[in-house]
């Protein structure tokens, strides 16, 4: 299963993925084609006010991507790889198609084995629930979608509380 992902993931396709949480499409952060693809499925547009999840390679690759608040950086310590998304104010020397129109960046690292295995062979992705637009996100373990996090503004707010409880 893992060698196939991988090689799907490499091969611009849109794959279905477990997570710790809920299921989720990824894809990989380097193929427009497929982010575009994504985009459509997901009936997401640059306007649509929802963003796409990057999963960076591992917690010290967040940096390249995001700018990391104090209080940010205790959490990913503590809680990344996990249930748990944060919304940071995105790196203005990182520059991609996608991203490159927003100011902000969900991270989140999920903390499945599957992850930790493929993520070094296939470098970042970008990852989504696995439902349609406004539909209810499948749950393989019964869980609650992550606990998200935004650290964009001066006082950090509780977007969604999943099953990982953070108090501020």
């Amino acid at each position: 299963m893992k060698n196939q992902i991988i090689t799907d993931l490499l091969s611009d396709k849109i794959v279905t993925i477990p997570t710790e949480t809920v299921e989720g499409y990824a894809v990989s952060l380097n193929s427009e084609l497929v982010i575009r693809r994504l985009m459509k499925l997901k009936d997401r547009n640059f306007n649509s006010g929802k963003i796409f999840t990057l999963v960076p390679e591992n917690q010290t690759k967040i940096s390249k991507y995001c700018i990391i608040p104090k209080a940010a950086a205790q959490l990913i310590e503590k809680h990344i790889p996990g249930e748990l998304t944060l919304i940071l104010p995105k790196n203005p020397n990182f520059h991609h198609f996608y991203y490159d129109h927003y100011d902000t960046i969900g991270i989140r690292i999920p903390d499945h084995p599957l992850f930790q295995e493929i993520l070094p062979q296939t470098g970042p992705l970008i990852l989504t629930s696995a439902n349609p637009r406004g539909g209810t996100p499948k749950s393989i373990t019964g869980h609650l979608p992550s606990t998200i996090i935004d650290f964009t503004n001066e006082n950090p707010k509780i977007l969604r509380q999943g099953n990982l409880v953070i108090n501020l």
